[in-house]
C-alpha cells in the first residue's frame, strides 16, 4: 500500500464535523483570490469615527485661541509693589528683635512679626547691633 492510498484511507474515515456544511463554510478562510465585504459602519460608527477628530480639533482651536488672542493680565515693572510696605527702623541700645515686632506691629503675633523682618533684611542671627537700620512691617 502506497503513502497516497493510506493518506485518502485516513481522510476516508475522518469523522464530518458538527453543524453541516454552514458551520464549515463558517470556518474556512477565504483564499488569496477572494476579497471581504466591505466594511459597513453604522450611525453611531460613523458619528464616532468622524464626530472625535473634529471635537479634539475644535477644542485645540479654542485653546491656541485662548493663548494668542487673549491679552496678558501680567506686566513687568521695576516700580515697588503697592501694599502695606514697609517703614525704616533704627535700634537703640538693649533693643531685641521682639522689641521692635511689638512696635511695628501691635495687632499681630510678634512671631510672625520677627519672621519677616528677618526675611526683609536678610539676617543670619536674631543679634542686633544699636544703631543698625532694619525694614519692617508697616502697620
Amino acid at each position: 500500500m502506497s503513502a497516497s492510498a493510506t493518506l485518502s484511507a485516513v481522510v476516508a474515515r475522518r469523522p464530518r464535523s458538527l453543524g453541516g456544511p454552514a458551520r464549515a463554510a463558517r470556518r474556512a478562510r477565504p483564499s488569496a483570490g477572494t476579497s471581504r465585504a466591505p466594511l459597513v459602519l453604522t450611525r453611531r460608527g460613523r458619528l464616532v469615527l468622524l464626530g472625535l477628530p473634529v471635537l479634539a480639533g475644535s477644542a485645540a482651536l479654542v485653546v491656541l485661541a485662548v493663548i494668542f488672542l487673549v491679552p496678558s493680565t501680567a506686566t513687568a515693572t521695576s516700580e515697588p509693589v503697592a501694599g502695606a510696605g514697609t517703614e525704616q527702623a533704627t535700634v537703640h541700645p538693649g533693643q531685641s528683635l521682639w522689641d521692635l515686632a511689638v512696635l511695628a506691629d501691635p495687632e499681630r503675633d510678634p512671631r510672625d512679626v520677627m519672621d519677616e523682618i528677618v526675611e526683609l533684611n536678610d539676617l543670619d542671627s536674631s543679634v542686633l547691633q544699636a544703631g543698625q537700620l532694619l525694614e519692617v512691617p508697616a502697620a
